[in-house]
């Protein structure tokens, strides 16, 4: 039971954060989600240019920024807010790309599973970088960077063939 415990944790976390991002989408006006967006991946909006770089230089930014704020004591909180944000962008995406109803078959194959698995590593990710409260007493030592780049090397797998499915399918 307690080895489960982290996979439950960040299971409740994502699932949280993708209900408050479908929960957001109905409460902002449409222009604000589209900047959102345009940060968080440009190719859920169906008029705007789409792009391969924007989603793997998001991606690559914020792990850039958790391992900055990882490093230091006082900002170590903020590694599972900024992991438990992408779940809230991940649902606000999912809830604009579903308001069109046209787009459900690209929702299905292309859009969730890989936004789904990229944001349970992510959460991982911010996971062993800073252990929650009741993991911190089993990893007392410092964490392996191997572990680290194996979760970062699981993070572009994915990304790369997310970009290659939106490419070759949906794109041609």
């Amino acid at each position: 039971m307690v080895r489960s415990l982290p996979i439950v944790h960040l299971f409740i976390i994502l699932a949280v954060g993708y209900i408050g991002g479908a929960l957001l989408f109905r409460e902002m006006p449409v222009a604000a989600i589209e900047k959102l967006l345009a940060f968080y991946d440009v190719r859920v909006m169906s008029d705007a240019e789409k792009t391969i770089f924007q989603p793997l230089l998001t991606t690559i930014l914020l792990v850039v920024i958790v391992i900055v704020l990882a490093s230091f004591q006082r900002t170590r909180l903020l590694v599972l807010f900024l992991g438990a944000l992408k779940c809230v962008l991940f649902g606000l995406s999912s809830s604009y790309l579903l308001s069109s109803s046209k787009r459900m078959i690209e929702y299905t194959i292309w859009w969730f599973p890989f936004q789904f698995l990229s944001c349970f590593l992510f959460l991982m990710f911010c996971a062993i970088l800073v252990p929650p409260y009741f993991m911190r007493t089993n990893f007392r030592k410092k964490q392996s960077s191997k572990t680290l780049f194996v979760f970062i090397f699981l993070m572009a797998i994915v990304l790369v063939l997310d970009i290659i499915l939106f490419l070759f399918v949906f794109q041609s």
